[in-house]
């Protein structure tokens, strides 16, 4: 399956999900393939989030707000941890974690 993956002033690049590479046919020239256009394996689906899922905004906290949020949320941050960026990472790499 050919299927076109981007178009610029030069040509045309079709992506060969067979031969795994991108083919380029120039500009006012017609492939001498077939082009499937819109394939179904290829179109975008959209995902919404869960509902059910809580959504966190850590940003802007202090790192004594961010340690007590760890603390309600039953996460151990380490006594070395000092800075909001490196608990907020830490944390939020922790919430990844428990999700999964």
């Amino acid at each position: 399956m050919k299927v076109p993956i981007r178009t610029t002033a030069n040509g045309t690049e079709y992506w060969d999900s067979e031969a795994k590479k991108v083919l380029f046919v120039p500009a006012g020239m017609r492939p001498s393939f077939e082009v499937t256009e819109k394939p179904e394996s290829m179109l975008y689906v959209e995902v919404k989030p869960s509902t059910d899922t809580p959504v966190f905004n850590l940003e802007g906290m202090t790192a004594t707000q961010l340690r007590e949020f760890a603390e309600e949320n039953n996460i151990e941050v380490p006594g070395n941890l000092k800075k909001p960026e490196t608990i907020r990472k830490y944390i939020e790499e922790q919430l990844v974690a428990d999700a999964e």
